[in-house]
Parts: structure tokens; sequence; C-alpha cells
């Protein structure tokens, strides 16, 4: 039997953050706010990517290979999160994963430059 230990960014907010940041920095995750249009981010994904700002819409963080939604990887999401409020309730709103690339807890909404296709991890 393996032992699954969870993630020290999953219970660790400063270092959650500290690595979101190195996301954000070298990777450019984002965009900051996905329900916004968001033209110049998606038009810079999409020359980047050689795509259409449209197709580059689509690479999202949800259907990236590095993004981990496995059972025992959204527990670990929802044990380190405070006790009071509603865990539930934060993982659904940000539907949120763990980057496996830069060891965050990740929405699955936005995506960076390391977007790889063939997620999300779901076992």
């Amino acid at each position: 039997m393996t032992y699954f230990k969870c993630p020290a960014a999953t219970s660790d907010i400063a270092l959650n953050l500290k690595n979101r940041q190195k996301a954000i920095e070298t990777a450019h995750y984002g965009p900051a706010n996905p329900q916004e249009p968001n033209e110049a981010f998606w038009s810079q994904k999409a020359k980047m990517w050689g795509v259409t700002s449209a197709e580059a819409r689509t690479m999202r963080c949800g259907n990236c290979a590095a993004f981990n939604v496995s059972p025992k990887m959204l527990n670990c999401i929802r044990d380190g999160l405070p006790v009071e409020g509603d865990p539930e309730a934060v993982i659904g709103a940000g539907q949120l994963g763990y980057c496996q690339m830069f060891a965050f807890k990740c929405a699955s909404a936005r995506t960076c430059d390391a977007w790889v296709v063939g997620g999300p991890i779901s076992r």
C-alpha cells in the first residue's frame, strides 16, 4: 500500500501564496479575474501558443495534465482550509485543484505558460 502525504502548500497558506506568486512571475498564471473578458491576457497566450484567442481560452488549469483533483488531493485541500467557514464552498467556488508543477492550490478557470494537454489528474 502506498502512503500519500499531503503537499505542504495545501495547509501552509504562506507557502501556498509564495508558490502561487512564483507561478505568476515565471509562468504568467492568470488571468487575475477569470470572469472578466481579459482580452489582452488571452491574446498574449494565443500568440505564445500559436493558436487563436478562442482556442487559448480553452487551455485552462482545469484541463491541464498538472492539475490534480484526485480525491486524495481534494481531501488535502479541504483539510488544509480553516475550520471556520465552509471548506466545500471554498473549493467549489474556485473549482480548486493542486498544481503539480508549481505546488500550490490552483483555480481551474486560470492558466499559465506551462499548460500541458491531458488533464486533469483525477485518480
